[in-house]
């Protein structure tokens, strides 16, 4: 093949890739920060051709370790922060106008579901995953879930906040599913007769 070829086709390739990322929904994917233990997707195109292609762990210090850069902070910013940011420091260090993606490859977070489900225990994040799915996911609920009073606690800035839901109306559609992140805790109560 061609050099001149294999330059249009990457061009190709490297466009219909950022078109999708780009109309990803950006309330699920981009704007959700990343945590400890995600496993992010890195790749670099600079000059027309992918330079950089890899994995990278966030490790307990909030960092991934990338080729030509080193240690890199990311816990806590969203991928179109870290692409930006690599961009940024391989433009002004390495490449002319580089064009870096960023995409969590695996979730490393855990929401808790306890209480009145068949499987209580710890579940994957993933993106858009919400308390009824999660509810699900612990193998549903038992005959004496007091669904109208399940408790989401969520730690936002060091605090513990607790939020009611109700899922017998977010079943019937009455009420919005709240997405969970990570860290979350879900409690279903058991019923009183």
């Amino acid at each position: 093949m061609s050099s001149a070829k294999r330059f249009i086709l990457l061009t190709v390739l490297a466009s219909a890739l950022l078109l999708r990322v780009a109309s990803a929904d950006p309330s699920v994917t981009s704007a959700t920060p990343v945590v400890l233990g995600d496993v992010l997707q890195v790749t670099v195109f600079a000059g027309g051709e992918k330079q950089e292609d890899f994995t990278a762990t966030v490790v307990s210090s909030g960092t991934i370790t990338c080729p030509l850069l080193g240690e890199t902070k990311v816990a806590g910013w969203t991928t179109d922060e870290i692409a930006r940011q690599l961009r940024a420091t391989l433009a002004r260090d390495y490449f002319v106008d580089p064009q870096v993606l960023v995409a969590v490859k695996e979730h490393g977070g855990q929401v808790f579901v306890t209480g009145e489900v068949r499987q209580p225990g710890a579940y994957g994040v993933r993106d858009g995953l919400t308390v009824l799915h999660a509810c699900l996911q612990a193998g549903g609920f038992t005959d004496f879930a007091a669904l109208h009073s399940v408790r989401l606690t969520r730690v936002v800035d060091g605090q513990s906040r607790t939020a009611m839901i109700d899922l017998l109306k977010v079943r019937q559609g009455k009420e919005p599913d709240p997405l969970l992140a990570s860290g979350d805790r879900l409690e279903i109560p058991r019923r009183r007769f």
